[in-house]
C-alpha cells in the first residue's frame, strides 16, 4: 500500500462519508490525485468498518461531522439526469 499524504487521507475520509463506496473512492483518487489505493486501503479510513477500527480520532471525529451534514442534506451531491 502506497503512503497517503494528509490531503488524501481527508479526501478517503470524506469520500467514504458521503456514502462513496471504496470502489468509486479508488476511482476518485486515482482521478483527483493520480495515486493508486485499493478498496482495503480505502475501507481503513471507514470507522463504520471493521478494517477502519483502528483509525485516528481525527479522522473518526472528520468522518462523523461529514456523516452529518451529508445526511442533513449540507453537502449537495450533483445528480446526472
Amino acid at each position: 500500500m502506497a503512503a497517503l499524504k494528509e490531503p488524501v487521507k481527508i479526501f478517503i475520509v470524506q469520500a467514504l462519508a458521503c456514502r462513496d463506496t471504496p470502489q468509486e473512492v479508488v476511482d476518485l483518487v486515482k482521478q483527483e490525485f493520480g495515486i493508486e489505493v485499493n478498496r482495503m486501503q480505502c475501507a481503513s479510513y471507514d470507522p463504520t468498518k471493521v478494517a477502519g477500527k483502528n483509525l485516528s480520532k481525527k479522522f473518526k471525529d472528520l468522518f462523523e461531522e461529514t456523516r452529518k451534514k451529508f445526511d442533513e442534506g449540507l453537502i449537495d451531491i450533483p445528480i446526472a439526469i
